[in-house]
């Protein structure tokens, strides 16, 4: 390294107070690698280890994946803290051996007991040969988390197993599980004794097997913020036999993202503000038979636990649910309190589910309609949507929302077909206070079978601003956008 001109390094020069606030911006893999700096910063960098907050152990960060060197390490930088508070460890430990387990407990006990830890993420891989099934969970004894009074986020980024008395984490308010062969038993009881738990996540991926099925217990009235996102290791084999009983009635904020079909209980939820719901793989497999109108009923039956919610998104695997159940299940329920709703236009209903969303829904304001592009194998033509079920079939009477509340249409990827012709026209006649549209077609949609003088004329629709109602004159603005290549325009009335 370059020398000043007296032959000693500059960095042996610099102020303990320049050389601490360097210290306490770097990252813990960064911190280490100062030490080769100078002498002087090898005795510093152990005197003020306590400013780094965030102890971030990687055994990848050995280039070597030395194991030894990597345990020898961390014992060594918990013992120059020794009680130092922490705000945040972090433990990935790659090439697990169970012989490492007493250590890796120690850590995690010495963190929690001793340093006050206030989050914990924690991922360690078991050393297996990549031909024999997954290893069973990590199993730490008993007492690992014993006198762990201040952590307030865990992440479990594997599957874990420990002892969980209540009240083990009193404090815990964000949990994230990564399931894949998970002990259900464990993780139950660890949703149970979180008294003031108030985000969870469950990611992972879940097999489909007709003697494997999980019940996840979400009992914790607390919880104001859930995220359930679920694959499969393997192709889609039917709806899994997996179930969520979620008994949140304070939740206001769901996800759930399941490509797996896993059965849902939930009660009807007054606080929600919004839901994201997109379950099953993708809506292929309802045009293909592989999904009973009975199976489908399962996404009904959540849109019906969510329907106090105020802003609501589904996606095109669970419109597609929708409208294979809605016939044989009876109507969607209503939404009093909707205001915004994100609807995808799938590839097998279509249009069927908007206008008993737009009955529905009296006070919604804004919606917005994404319409899937047909699925195209390769080497084969495009899937033609069913007229008889795909098209546009208008509400016997105008719904509430289009005359007094809704003031935003976006319509999204677009064909240039007559579908969509008559719900434009619908819409524009029929909305009494409509401020904007937003209308954009696909780039792939029927390129190059189409002229300009061939399409669509949006603009000469009639619109209920331009007539005379029993409502008065329309007097909001109408702003106009039509997106397609370069056509970008506004035009207001």
């Amino acid at each position: 390294m370059a020398t000043n001109n007296g032959g000693t390094d500059p960095i042996s020069h610099l102020p303990e107070t320049v050389m601490g606030h360097i210290l306490s911006l770097l990252t813990m893999k960064e911190a280490v690698a100062t030490r080769v700096l100078s002498k002087k910063w090898i005795q510093f960098w152990e005197n003020h280890f306590l400013l780094l907050h965030h102890l971030n152990f990687d055994s990848s960060h050995f280039r070597t994946r030395n194991q030894t060197l990597f345990m020898d390490y961390v014992d060594h930088v918990l013992h120059l803290r020794g009680p130092i508070d922490i705000d945040k460890l972090t433990l990935k430990y790659h090439e697990f051996r169970h012989d490492d387990l007493p250590r890796v407990s120690h850590w995690i006990h010495h963190a929690a007991s001793r340093c006050h830890m206030k989050k914990l993420e924690l991922e360690i891989h078991h050393v297996f040969p990549h031909n024999l099934p997954r290893p069973d969970p990590v199993w730490f004894p008993a007492d690992v988390f014993s006198g762990c009074s201040s952590l307030v986020e865990l992440k479990l980024n594997n599957d874990f197993v420990f002892d969980v008395p209540p009240p083990t984490l009193p404090c815990l308010k964000v949990l994230h599980v990564d399931v894949r062969q998970p002990n259900i038993n464990f993780l139950n009881c660890l949703f149970g004794c979180s008294p003031v738990l108030e985000n969870l996540s469950i990611y992972g991926e879940l097999p489909f097997d007709d003697d494997i099925g999980f019940r996840f217990e979400i009992s914790v009235p607390t919880i104001t913020t859930l995220k359930i996102e679920l694959a499969s290791p393997d192709d889609f084999e039917g709806c899994s036999e997996h179930n969520f009983n979620i008994q949140t009635p304070n939740l206001q904020f769901l996800t759930i993202q399941d490509q797996i079909f896993a059965c849902y209980v939930i009660p009807e939820l007054p606080s929600l503000v919004e839901a994201n719901v997109g379950i099953g793989p993708d809506s292929r497999f309802i045009n293909n038979g592989d999904i009973s109108e009975e199976e489908a009923l399962r996404v009904m039956l959540v849109l019906k636990g969510i329907r106090h919610a105020r802003s609501l998104t589904l996606w095109e695997t669970a419109t597609a649910a929708l409208g294979h159940a809605f016939d044989d299940f009876g109507p969607l329920p209503k939404f009093p309190n909707l205001l915004r709703l994100d609807l995808c236009i799938d590839s097998c209903y279509g249009w069927k589910l908007l206008p008993h969303f737009l009955t529905n829904s009296p006070n919604l304001e804004f919606i917005k309609m994404d319409k899937q592009v047909p699925f195209v194998d390769e080497g084969e033509a495009a899937i033609v949507p069913d007229e008889v079920t795909y098209g546009w079939d208008q509400p016997g009477a105008r719904p509430f929302c289009l005359g007094l509340n809704l003031k935003e249409i976006q319509m999204k990827s677009l064909w240039r077909s007559g579908d969509e012709e008559d719900v434009l026209r619908y819409l524009l006649w029929n909305s009494m206070v409509l401020e904007t549209m937003v209308i954009n077609f696909s780039e792939d949609a029927l390129e190059g079978e189409l002229d300009d003088e061939d399409m669509i004329d949006i603009e000469d629709f009639p619109r209920v601003s331009e007539r005379r109602t029993g409502l008065g004159w329309a007097k909001s603005k109408f702003q106009w956008k039509k997106l397609m290549g370069c056509i970008d325009g506004a035009k207001s009335v």
